[in-house]
């Protein structure tokens, strides 16, 4: 399973590779229209995933390659359902929040960027095939990425990225269905998909919270402080990309903390945690020192990024590697996902109202500060109850009523994963483990024997 960790990577390549195309093509305040686009469209393909990676591996696990084929459409008819109403949102936010001479830009880099929300990444995660992920998504998508970066600078126009980019998505994402969905308009499957839609509306909750961090912060730079937004959102948009480098760390250790014996669950979250949260350290402190050093490059000597703005960036780089690290490998394992959700609110909530206060004052330098104590505000959150699992004093046994079950597809269709009045259903514990709860990676046995001791 960690042989999907250097996916993001190589789409990390292809967006660091755009950035200084963009800003050398279009200056300050083109860039600062795309990256308005990138975080509302990054949003709403936040949105858009609905809870599918949390909840779809474990769905996977069980089924037949025919169920797992529909099961696979299910996911894809359900969030085009939601993008219908969604997307036109995002695009009109984009215009009326964009520099009035790159509206265009903006809207259109916010409907391509959506298209992230359609992934399928939960799919091939569940079947345990990266190979397959790197064939029809990663590889597809950063082709399409560096076409474009090529085409913008041949034509010296910006809007080739957007355009290129939503058609280049479409059609990956429909020959992926075509190859591997079972795809049909019946009444099984709109059923299927209203169940879904009312079914994870509890693990979708994480992910609209989070995609409102994500996109709100800098839409409201750009409304209340308009000249600092190309510098905070330089800083910001670098930050984003640099936390898909650390994901793919927790999400090896996510796995194999869920698939260890109950007796040694404590002792791995401590090692997850302590590997992971040291690891973000690292990578905060070369962003805090290295992005003054190469902005000059990186903006195409359109933006200068100075270090106050690149330390404060580079302090919530490492408290995203912590928290992060914390909910997907100490507090998902046992089932807290209300902790995980409130964690992220109050996250959210400090973002907004320092965004919306410091840049007056601070500029770029008062938005990256409100960004970096938003994840010091998630993590004071978390640590009271952190403290205790960490300790072995808070089994899945005790906390399983906030868990969540795995769900599953019976072939009548999907099953609920239960969303009682209280919260979400009880996550079960097996003999030789924990059962996998919401975010976790199920253990297939098909891929087992490839994933067995620690992350690589």
């Amino acid at each position: 399973m960690t042989s999907f960790a250097g996916l993001p990577l190589i789409s990390l390549l292809g967006s660091v590779a755009l950035i200084p195309v963009i800003t050398s093509v279009s200056g300050a305040q083109g860039w600062a229209a795309v990256a308005l686009g990138q975080a509302l469209g990054g949003g709403a393909s936040t949105v858009l995933q609905y809870g599918w990676g949390f909840v779809g591996p474990s769905r996977l696990v069980p089924l037949s390659a025919h169920e797992r084929g529909r099961l696979l459409w299910t996911s894809v008819l359900s969030r085009l359902v939601i993008a219908v109403v969604l997307v036109p949102l995002v695009a009109v936010a984009a215009v009326f929040l964009a520099p009035d001479e790159h509206r265009l830009l903006a809207a259109l880099t916010a409907v391509a960027m959506s298209t992230f929300g359609m992934s399928s990444l939960w799919f091939f995660v569940g079947t345990g095939r990266p190979g397959h992920a790197a064939r029809y998504e990663t590889v597809p998508r950063l082709a399409i990425l560096l076409l474009a970066a090529l085409v913008v600078l041949l034509t010296w126009d910006p809007l080739w990225y957007p355009i290129i980019f939503l058609v280049g998505q479409v059609i990956a994402i429909s020959w992926l269905v075509h190859r591997m969905g079972v795809v049909s308009l019946d009444r099984r499957a709109r059923s299927d998909v209203r169940a879904v839609l009312s079914q994870q509306r509890a693990a979708a909750a994480t992910d609209v919270v989070f995609a409102l961090t994500l996109a709100l912060p800098t839409s409201i730079v750009a409304a209340v402080a308009p000249a600092a937004l190309p510098v905070f959102a330089g800083g910001d948009r670098v930050q984003r990309l640099a936390q898909s480098g650390i994901q793919p760390l927790f999400n090896a250790f996510q796995g194999w903390v869920s698939e260890g014996p109950r007796a040694d669950l404590a002792a791995r979250m401590r090692t997850a945690v302590a590997v992971t949260g040291g690891c973000g350290a690292l990578v905060g402190l070369a962003f805090a020192v290295g992005l003054p050093m190469v902005d000059g490059v990186l903006f195409a000597g359109e933006i200068s990024i100075g270090f106050g703005v690149s330390s404060c960036f580079g302090l919530a780089l490492a408290l995203y590697a912590l928290t992060s690290s914390i909910n997907f490998t100490v507090l998902a394992p046992v089932g807290l996902t209300r902790l995980i959700l409130r964690g992220t609110a109050v996250g959210g909530v400090v973002v907004i109202v320092g965004v919306s206060v410091l840049p007056h004052a601070l500029g770029a330098l008062g938005g990256a500060l409100a960004v970096a104590s938003a994840q010091l505000s998630t993590l004071l959150v978390q640590l009271p109850v952190v403290r205790r699992v960490l300790r072995g004093e808070v089994t899945p046994a005790v906390v399983a009523p906030d868990g969540v079950t795995p769900g599953g597809v019976t072939p009548g269709g999907v099953t609920p994963g239960g969303v009682t009045p209280g919260g979400v259903t009880p996550a079960g514990v097996a003999s030789a483990g924990i059962t996998p709860a919401v975010g976790t990676l199920p253990v297939d046995p098909q891929v087992d024997g490839a994933r067995k001791g620690a992350p690589r």
